[in-house]
Parts: C-alpha cells; structure tokens; sequence
C-alpha cells in the first residue's frame, strides 16, 4: 500500500462556485491559494451538487448515490448500514481515515462518521462560550488558549484554525495512505471573518475594540451608511433566523435593500479571503512535510447561497444555479495538470472518481469516473417537501410564498434547460444561462426531462424535513451549532 495515494478532500461549506477567483468570479476577492491548486490539476466548471443544503448533499457525496437510493433525505437522516461510504470503503482497504464535519446535521447521529477512526465534532468538543466547562478547558488545552487568544483580539473564525490545526496534528502522527475530509464552514452565514478581514472590506463598519467585546458580551456594532438599515443588515447576516427572513424576503425583496445585500455579499467575500489564508498556511506545511506530492487534493462545496437572485435568500428550498453550482477541483498523483472542463459532472462522481484515481475497485454507485471516457449529458438534483419554517413569520406571508417553502423539488439540468417537478404536481422549465422561466414550454420537451428526472430521482415524494424530525435527545453543543446556522431557532 505504500505506493497508493492519499486523499484530502476539503468541503468549503456554502461556496459558490462564481466565488473563487480562479472563474469567472461574481464575488470582490482573490482566492490565490483555491487558485493555484486550480492550476496544478483539473477545475470542473460545471460541477453540480445533488441538493441544496448539507445533508443531502453529503449523503450523494459520501455514498455516490441519490437521496432516494439511499434515503438519505430530509432534516435529521440516518444512512443506511448497508450503503458503502468513502471513508468506510478506504478504510477496508488499509487507509488511514479522519473525518471533520462541519454542522452538526452531519454528525455521527447521521452515520455519516462510518469507517472514519477519528470524526472531530468540534460542537461536541469545544464547549460553550462563555461557560465554565470552556474556562477549564482554556486550562487544559493549548489549542483551545489559542483560539481565545484570537478571539479576544481578532474575533471568532468559526472553528476555521481549529480544525486546521486538528488535520495537521493528525496527519503528523499517521501513517500513509491516508484519506481526510473536512468540511469549513468559514463562509456560511454569519459571513463573519475576523475582524481584520471584515474592516478592509467594509471600513463603515464600527464595532468594538475587542473582539471578545462583541462575542461574549454581545456590544453593538454600527455600520455608518445612510442606506443601510442596521437592524436588518445584522439580522440577515446573523443567520439565526434565515428561515424568518428568507421567507419575508420572497414575499417581499423590500424586506433587505440592495445596499444591505452587497454588504453582505462583501462580508461573504471577505469570509473567503479568510479561509483562502488559512488554506495557504496549511498547504505551506502540508507541501513541507512531502506530503503533497502523493496526495489527490479535492476542493468544493456541499452547496452554494443566494444573495437576493430569483427573490431568494441563503439556501435549502430551491434548486436554483447560485445553489447548487459548486467548485470542484482535482489535484495530485494521476490527476492532469492545467485543465479546466465545462462537461456536467456532480457530487454523485466523487466516490467512483476517488476509486479510479487510487486504482481500486468502486462499489456499486449512481455515479462515473470524471477520468474516464464517459460524460454526463445531465445532473439531477432534489429537495424534500419541508415545514421547516418560522410560524410567526409564517403568519406575515402569503399563502403562495409559504407553498414555495414546502414543496419538494426533483431537476434534471442539462446544457441548455434545468426542468424541475414539483411535490404539488406542478412544473417547471428554465432556459439556460440564466434559468429563464418558460411560459409556454414545448411540451416534447417537458416529457423527455421528467421522463429522465421519474427515471432517475423517481416520482415519489415521500420524505420531508422539519422541525419535527430534531431528536429532542439531541446533545447540547449539536443543538447550539444548528443555532449557529439558522437550522432551528
């Protein structure tokens, strides 16, 4: 096994694929690092992932396979003992694996941790700021006294250099071939670097001297523009709330003011450029211990965000572009050097792409080999029917808006049209570029795509997610975390 390479695959939660700098960036950042490891391998241009939120997509990228194949669907799945997992895969054939999720909807409650020997859960391992439980383990734990260190004077960088410093701690004391997975949640909602890196982005900013200031002792911050409305700039970016708004935005786009939103695409940016930095640090180590030469690096996301396009917030409901494009770069032993492919590829690709490049035998998956000589003609996505939502805010909207909410969607997208059939039976057609809706569809082609969607999504809508699927037994920090995410209030 000495000669099999090793695999890091690095999951950028919330990354859409127009941010890095290396395409055709919509966002006002340099990514040089997701740059240059661009360069050395293949960019995918047209990556797709397989839903609009973290555990669906997950779920397609651990197993190669679709949500109804594995009925890893809704808020709080649990996968399947029977399907194979990458790392569960990997591990039966002698590699060493190490897993570091990044919301807890993740978390080994999911089974998402099979076959890695180690799953860092820092939500379960970083207790509550301010606590007790945390004042002891300033104490005790190096790692913990630097990250406070941090956010005494530059702020919070949610976990960022944690679980960087976990990856290199690992990888110092393990043995080759070794697969590791981690997933920064760096520019997720609340799109809040450290405070050097939200300053230079947007200097109107005023806030506290001290970063601790802010975060423990909860001290305001202003931002000094005349259109820009503090209390709804902080709430949208807080993210505690996103369903509530993200609601009241669809029903109303005057709820947040273009001025609010490019704020926050700014802040967004910076969280990129942030994560881009640290990313430049560990591969810095990581090429010094001779370790990326023999290693096939792979960068995305498990989804993308919305910034007000199609009268939309945040992500999970739609299937639209800005959601589910993602990056997706190859890099390493086997990988060629200098490509960038516009071919439609998805999440669904991964595990039998990874099998191929290691030269193993892959397991039975909905997926192919981006390296070998198939292509896509389309990638599919779905949403499962939700109720999860805000009830106050629920009573401020439309009946229409509301139904937006709670439908589930199956697309098929191919090079010229994303088609998507709904839970209620209704359906829809989008030219693309763009995702135009067709008023008057040619109804040849409404057939062909939902045939292909029912073929390979199937026609069923059969499971949901929503509050009412939270194990009430879930642990205090998993709790906090989907807090954190605006995943429950």
């Amino acid at each position: 096994m000495v000669d099999q390479p090793n695999i890091l695959l690095l999951i950028f939660d919330t990354l859409r694929a127009d941010a890095p700098s290396y395409g055709d960036s919509a966002f006002p950042v340099e990514t040089e690092t997701i740059d240059e490891i661009a360069r050395r391998g293949t960019a995918f241009d047209s990556a797709f992932a397989v839903g609009p939120w973290t555990p669906p997509s997950h779920g397609a990228m651990f197993s190669g396979r679709y949500p109804n194949s594995t009925g890893f669907n809704g808020a709080w799945p649990t996968m399947p003992d029977s399907v194979p997992l990458l790392a569960d895969w990997f591990a039966d054939r002698g590699y060493q694996t190490y897993g570091i999720p990044g919301p807890a909807k993740m978390g080994s409650e999911t089974g998402l941790d099979r076959g890695f020997n180690h799953y860092f859960e820092v939500y379960e391992e970083v207790a509550e700021r301010p606590s007790l439980a945390y004042f002891k383990q300033l104490l005790t734990d190096p790692l913990i006294r630097r990250d406070f260190v941090r956010l005494v004077g530059r702020g919070n960088d949610y976990y960022t250099e944690i679980k960087f410093e976990k990856l290199r701690k690992w990888l110092d004391n393990t043995s080759e071939p070794f697969f590791a997975m981690a997933n920064l949640t760096t520019v997720h909602a609340p799109y809040d670097p450290p405070r050097p890196y939200k300053q230079e982005a947007t200097p109107e900013l005023s806030r506290p001297r001290y970063g601790l200031s802010e975060e423990l002792l909860n001290q305001p911050c202003e931002y000094d523009s005349p259109v820009v409305n503090d209390d709804r700039l902080f709430a949208a970016a807080d993210g505690a709330d996103a369903q509530s708004i993200a609601l009241r935005y669809r029903d109303d786009p005057s709820s947040i003011s273009t001025s609010e939103i490019e704020v926050l695409r700014r802040w967004y940016a910076a969280s990129l450029r942030y994560l881009d930095d640290r990313l430049s640090t560990f591969f810095d180590w990581f090429s010094s211990e001779s370790l990326a030469d023999n290693t096939i690096i792979v960068l995305t996301s498990d989804h993308g965000e919305l910034f007000g396009e199609h009268n939309a917030m945040y992500h999970g409901n739609f299937l639209y572009d800005e959601i589910t494009h993602v990056p997706l770069v190859f890099a390493g032993p086997n990988v060629p050097a200098g490509e960038r492919r516009t071919d439609l590829v998805s999440h669904i690709d991964l595990f039998a792409t990874l099998c191929d490049l290691c030269g193993l035998e892959a397991p039975t998956t909905d997926g192919i080999s981006l390296f070998g000589k198939r292509r896509r003609e389309a990638v599919f996505t779905a949403e499962a029917p939700s109720n999860l939502h805000d009830t106050n805010a629920a009573d401020t909207v439309s009946t229409d808006t509301l139904r937006e909410f709670e439908l589930g969607r199956k697309s098929v997208r191919t090079s010229d049209y994303r088609f998507e059939l709904r839970s209620d039976g209704s359906e829809r057609l989008y030219r693309l570029p763009g995702e135009t809706l067709i008023d008057d569809p040619d109804e040849s082609i409404i057939e062909s795509l939902r045939d292909r969607v029912i073929k390979t999504l199937g026609a069923e809508f059969n499971d949901s997610r929503g509050e009412a699927d939270v194990d009430d037994d879930l642990s205090a920090g998993v709790r906090r975390n989907l807090r954190e995410l605006g995943y429950i209030e």
